[in-house]
C-alpha cells in the first residue's frame, strides 16, 4: 500500500487561512453576539423570577443551559483577544470547560427539548390508555442515561486528547 503522505504540505509552508484583521473582526463579532445572547437569556431568567412563574420547569432549565453555554462561549472568544496560542494550550479542566462542555450543553438542551416533546405525546396518549403512564418514566430514564453516557464519553475524549497533545 502506498502512503498518502506524499501530498502533504510541509509545516513551514502553511499560512493562516484568514488575515489577522479578519480574524480579529470575527472574534469581536462572535464575542459580541454571544454576550448579547447571554444578557438576553439572563434578562429572561430574571423575568421568570420577577413574575413568579414556576422556577423549576422545562423553560427555566432550558434558559439556564443556554445561559451557561453563552457564558462559556463568550469567555472562550474573549480569550482570543489577549493571547490566542495560550488559549489553545489550556490545562485539562479549562480546556474541557471552554471547548468540550458547550458541546455537552448543546446535547443536554436537545435532549431536554426531546423529553418535553415526549412528555406532551405521552400525556396525550395516557388520556386514552392509562397503562402508558409508566412509559414516560422509562423515557425519562433513557434520556438521563443518554445524557450521562454522552458526558462520560466527552470527558474521556477530552482527557485522552489532552494527554496525547502533552506527549
Amino acid at each position: 500500500m502506498e502512503s498518502n503522505l506524499s501530498g502533504l504540505v510541509p509545516a513551514a509552508g502553511l499560512v493562516p487561512a484568514l488575515p489577522p484583521a479578519v480574524t480579529l473582526g470575527l472574534t469581536a463579532a462572535y464575542t459580541t453576539l454571544y454576550a448579547l445572547l447571554f444578557f438576553s437569556v439572563y434578562a429572561q431568567l430574571w423575568l421568570v423570577l420577577l413574575y413568579g412563574h414556576k422556577r423549576l420547569s422545562y423553560q427555566t432549565v432550558f434558559l439556564a443551559l443556554c445561559l451557561l453555554w453563552a457564558a462559556l462561549r463568550t469567555t472562550l472568544f474573549s480569550f482570543y483577544f489577549r493571547d490566542t496560542p495560550r488559549a489553545n494550550r489550556l490545562g485539562p479542566l479549562p480546556f474541557w470547560l471552554l471547548y468540550c462542555c458547550p458541546v455537552c450543553l448543546q446535547f443536554f438542551t436537545l435532549t431536554l427539548m426531546n423529553l418535553y416533546f415526549a412528555q406532551v405525546v405521552f400525556k396525550a396518549k395516557v388520556k386514552r390508555r392509562p397503562e402508558m403512564s409508566r412509559g414516560l418514566l422509562a423515557v425519562r430514564g433513557a434520556f438521563v442515561g443518554a445524557s450521562l453516557l454522552f458526558l462520560l464519553v466527552n470527558v474521556l475524549c477530552a482527557v485522552l486528547s489532552h494527554r496525547r497533545r502533552a506527549q
